[in-house]
């Protein structure tokens, strides 16, 4: 049955990007919350296969899908407000998310037995700077959203660092796995959204490998729940 919901993710997800191409932003805002509550429900009912048996990582994860569907609500508003917004929904959007990753982290420090490692702070830290230095590099127009998309990196990447960190510790556990690339994916999708909110490139390949790799990300997420 999780199987069939999984499907469901990924067929919502497409359709999603397929309207988001076709350029009209209140079909979009639409697609995109159908396509966003598509995980949460995969989350919810990815757990549900072990209701009477609930790892203390399920809420947090949960919360963190929620956060990402609120933040997703909230971006795919830019275009349907006037441009003097755009900075203020970005950095709300931002707050969502940033939200959802530290529910990720917060839910991998309850797995018994793992402690968080200092390295992955050091190195989410560190990928922070690189991206720092990128923006100005780069010429990105950020404005408002700077500081707060810079503790932002700070945040995935810690979180990235320490899913890898644990799978590295237990390589044959399918939700450590799962979870890690999802969130590698989460990395390079947001990577990929840089360009297009703060230089403006919004070539349809752009577009499409920023939710592809998006809506991978939080849907092997959600499914690692089935696997813990």
């Amino acid at each position: 049955m999780i199987y069939i919901y999984l499907g469901f993710a990924c067929l919502m997800a497409i359709l999603y990007i397929y309207v988001e191409l076709k350029k009209n932003p209140l079909t979009a805002w639409v697609a995109k919350g159908l396509a966003s509550l598509s995980f949460v429900i995969l989350g919810v009912f990815s757990f549900a296969e072990h209701i009477n048996d609930v790892h203390p990582i399920v809420p947090w994860i949960l919360i963190g899908l929620v956060c990402g569907l609120i933040g997703d609500l909230v971006l795919a508003l830019r275009p349907l407000r006037p441009k003097e917004e755009d900075k203020t929904i970005i950095v709300f959007g931002i707050l969502f998310f940033s939200l959802g990753h530290l529910s990720y982290l917060l839910g991998l420090s309850e797995i018994p037995g793992l402690n968080v490692s200092p390295l992955a702070f050091i190195i989410g830290l560190g990928i922070a700077g690189v991206v720092v230095y990128m923006s100005y590099l780069l010429k990105f127009k950020m404005g408002k959203a700077r500081i707060p998309s810079y503790f932002y990196a700070f945040l995935i990447f810690t979180m990235i660092a320490q899913s890898m960190i644990f799978y590295m510790q237990v390589p044959d556990a399918t939700f450590f796995l799962l979870f890690m690339i999802g969130a590698i994916l989460f990395g390079i999708s947001d990577l990929i959204l840089a360009p297009i909110y703060y230089q403006k490139q919004q070539k349809p390949i752009m577009i499409i490998l920023n939710l592809l790799t998006y809506y991978g990300a939080q849907i092997l997420i959600a499914f690692s729940l089935f696997f813990i």
